[in-house]
């Protein structure tokens, strides 16, 4: 009779094991399964988006076109490194403060307009420094 007990008692215990284990592996089941809908989810998400950038209507002969086309490397690499100097000494020149009734002072406002426009482009700064030695009589 106690071996009957305790075959019972173990078999209750391993059918309560099981019974973990399994309400164990449906957890991490469900959580895996709502992870993988997720994954799902964000896809779909960067596929849509994907379509509405302006790069997605690009074709083969627009990419060829852009790799042939030259570009102008000394002006970009004095852009990148004297653009900022440069851009600094005209506005400080050329400043419409310095030319107060005067009559230089609307040609003085344009003259900042384009240098302020143009502080990143070395090559236009070059012009409008030789444009303000010209019309405003600054020496640099």
């Amino acid at each position: 009779m106690s071996n009957l007990l305790l075959q019972i008692k173990t078999d209750t215990t391993s059918i309560i094991n099981d019974a973990n284990e399994i309400a164990f592996i449906s957890y991490w089941f469900w959580i895996a399964l709502c992870e993988f809908a997720f994954i799902i989810y964000l896809i779909i998400r960067l596929k849509s988006k994907k379509s509405k950038l302006a790069f997605s209507d690009l074709g083969k002969e627009s990419v060829k076109n852009a790799k042939t086309q030259s570009i102008d490397m000394e002006n970009l690499m004095d852009s990148i490194n004297g653009a900022r100097t440069l851009y600094k000494e005209l506005s400080r020149k050329c400043h419409p403060d310095r030319f107060v009734n005067t009559p230089k002072e609307k040609i003085a406002q344009e003259i900042f307009q384009e240098i302020t426009k143009n502080q990143r482009n070395f090559e236009k700064l070059k012009l409008l420094k030789e444009k303000a030695i010209n019309s405003l009589n600054i020496n640099f």
